[in-house]
């Protein structure tokens, strides 16, 4: 038990905010190397894919702390991560070919001697239905 002599008229607290410009990140990862990697295996629900893609982005920022603290940033940035797994699933689309159903992913990013590196391991359903009749000439709904 401790005595209390009551609220503390001020509280102090020192925070540092940082603000990402996503004009900038979404430049930058369109500019990304990009390599990808996987294969399809049958399951008894039919095809899926299994594969893992790479982002290497390039920033011009050249002492590691700086890199660091903008791997730190773009971790928990939505819109980064987002676009991230958006172009991983495009290119496991190209490598499957077929579209992909609802993917499950896990996604890393680092810092990287060049700027930052984004993980992506996906998994996810072909749909099979679409490329079947696109095969067959057939356009209906």
């Amino acid at each position: 038990m401790a005595k209390t002599r009551g609220e503390r008229l001020l509280r102090t607290r020192q925070a540092s905010f940082v603000r990402a410009s996503d004009g900038r990140f979404r430049d930058l990862l369109g500019s990304a190397d990009v390599i990808s990697e996987g294969a399809t295996r049958e399951e008894s629900d039919g095809p899926v894919w299994y594969g893992s893609t790479s982002l290497i982005v390039t920033v011009p920022f050249e002492q590691p702390e700086t890199r660091a603290l903008f791997a730190e940033v773009a971790a928990r940035d939505p819109h980064i991560r987002i676009r991230a797994i958006r172009i991983a699933k495009r290119e496991a689309s190209i490598r499957a070919g077929a579209p992909l159903g609802r993917a499950s992913c896990e996604l890393r990013i680092s810092a990287d001697a060049r700027g930052l590196r984004i993980d992506v391991d996906l998994q996810a359903p072909l749909i099979e239905e679409r490329r079947r009749g696109r095969m067959r000439g057939d356009h209906s709904i």
